[in-house]
């Protein structure tokens, strides 16, 4: 049984705010534009969006690069301005390995079943980066809306630490981890743009917490067994 299947199928998911609402657009180009100091990304950059819902990601992806979204509900997917769109399973991503540039997802793991079995899929069709955006349990905010929303009570163990932790664990290399930003995307009134766009920055409290990841270097020290830390120093001077 998936998890959470009939409550992504539902008819009240309607009423979410489409990507073009300017909390939706302030919120998410606001993470872009941090991933994009990591990653280049260009036109024929290929990126998967797993779990991509409602398209709030995906419609500004599909600005910047080859974009490809899968979610596991039809509903979500109906709901997608992009295209270039399929219904999948996060727990077995039906593409061959190496099949990507780039493999994102935003809040899809604290509502999947086995969180490791998805990041082994994502790093698997992955050939260089994976990025994930989760909430952070941290933000007092986002810990009272994750109590009291039965749904959402996955995300009470998010924090930075630990989504860094089920990272590495299930083989991803992570370049860099934080929390950031205050913008709640789907409760926000758009009047307080101008004041959360001040609050965009690296803080424990943040409200969404960030993985960038490389496949490559965890691949290289698999194959040639080479101590993690020695690794570590190896990439700290370039």
């Amino acid at each position: 049984m998936i998890f959470q299947k009939d409550y992504w199928e539902r008819n009240q998911l309607g009423r979410l705010r489409p990507p073009t609402h300017p909390v939706i657009e302030e919120y998410v180009i606001s993470k872009i534009e941090i991933i994009k100091e990591y990653i280049d990304l260009a036109p024929e950059t290929t990126l998967l969006d797993v779990g991509c819902s409602n398209g709030v990601f995906t419609y500004y992806w599909d600005k910047i690069c080859t974009v490809t979204g899968v979610d596991f509900s039809e509903k979500m997917l109906t709901l997608n301005p992009v295209t270039n769109t399929l219904l999948m399973d996060a727990n077995d991503l039906k593409f061959a390995d190496n099949s990507f540039d780039v493999v994102f997802c935003h809040s899809l793991l604290h509502h999947v079943e086995d969180i490791g079995l998805v990041i082994k899929e994502m790093a698997r069709v992955s050939k260089r980066h994976v990025v994930i955006l989760e909430p952070n349990r941290n933000n007092p905010l986002q810990f009272l809306l994750s109590y009291l929303k039965k749904t959402e009570r996955k995300a009470l163990k998010f924090s930075p630490s630990y989504l860094k932790r089920v990272s590495e664990t299930n083989g991803l290399w992570v370049v860099d981890s934080f929390a950031r930003g205050m913008i709640t995307p789907d409760r926000m009134p758009p009047f307080l743009i101008p004041v959360v766009r001040r609050l965009n920055f690296k803080q424990p409290m943040g409200m969404t917490n960030f993985v960038i990841a490389e496949i490559e270097r965890r691949k290289n020290s698999d194959i040639y067994d080479v101590p993690q830390e020695l690794l570590n120093r190896r990439y700290s001077q370039h």
